[in-house]
C-alpha cells in the first residue's frame, strides 16, 4: 500500500529517497467498514487522505436530504480541503461505501514539510490544484451542461461510478432525481 502512494506521489512530483522517507514517516493507516464516516459535519480535521482500497462518497445535508459531491475511488486523494485551510469544522460527510483503507497524513505535517523541500512543496501544490481542478469541473458542469451531458460525461470518464454506486447516489451527484437518472440510463444504454 505504502508503495503505492509512493509511486503516485512520484508521478505528480519525483521525490528523492530522503523525501519519500520523510513523507512515509507521516503516514498512518486507517481503516474503514462500509457505513464508518472518516470525517463528518462540524468535525474538525487536517488530515488528507489516499484511498489505498475502497471508496468514498463525500455528500452534504440539505433540509434533511444528501447531496453528493463526490466519490473518492481507489487511487485517488481525499481530505476536506476547506475545512483543512480555514481551520474550521467540516460542513460535509465522508463516509465508506465499501471496506477502505486510507493512507492518512496531516496536512498541517505535510505543509511543514514542503517549507523544507521544493518537491513536497511541488507536490503539496499539485495536488491541490487537481482537487481545485476537480471541483471547478463540477460546478462548471452544472452552469454548462444539461443533464444529459452531465450523465454523459460522467458515463465516459468515470464508469466505476455506474458500478459501484447507487443510482440514488448517482442522481444526486449530477443534481437530478432518480426518475430523471433512470429515464437518462435507459436513453444512454441503449445506443
Amino acid at each position: 500500500m505504502l508503495q503505492q502512494l509512493i509511486e503516485e506521489l512520484n508521478c505528480i512530483s519525483k521525490l528523492t529517497d530522503k523525501e519519500q522517507k520523510l513523507i512515509k514517516n507521516l503516514i498512518a493507516v486507517k481503516h474503514l467498514d462500509e457505513g464508518d464516516y472518516w470525517y463528518y459535519e462540524g468535525k474538525e480535521t487536517d488530515q488528507v487522505a489516499f484511498v489505498a482500497k475502497g471508496y468514498l462518497r463525500k455528500y452534504y445535508m440539505v433540509e434533511e436530504e444528501e447531496i453528493t459531491e463526490c466519490f473518492y475511488f481507489e487511487g485517488s486523494f481525499t481530505g476536506d480541503l476547506p475545512s483543512i485551510i480555514s481551520q474550521v469544522p467540516c460542513k460535509s460527510f465522508n463516509v465508506a461505501m465499501e471496506s477502505t483503507t486510507l493512507l492518512t497524513l496531516s496536512y498541517q505535517e505535510l505543509n511543514e514539510l514542503a517549507r523544507q523541500s521544493i518537491n513536497i512543496e511541488r507536490l503539496l501544490r499539485k495536488v491541490t490544484e487537481q482537487s481545485f481542478v476537480m471541483y471547478h469541473e463540477k460546478v462548471t458542469s452544472f452552469l454548462l451542461q444539461s443533464p444529459r451531458e452531465r450523465f454523459e460525461n460522467l458515463f465516459l470518464k468515470k464508469p466505476i461510478v455506474f458500478k459501484k454506486a447507487s443510482a440514488n447516489h448517482i442522481a444526486s451527484y449530477l443534481g437530478i432525481t432518480p426518475q430523471h437518472f433512470s429515464r437518462l440510463r435507459s436513453i444512454y444504454l441503449k445506443h
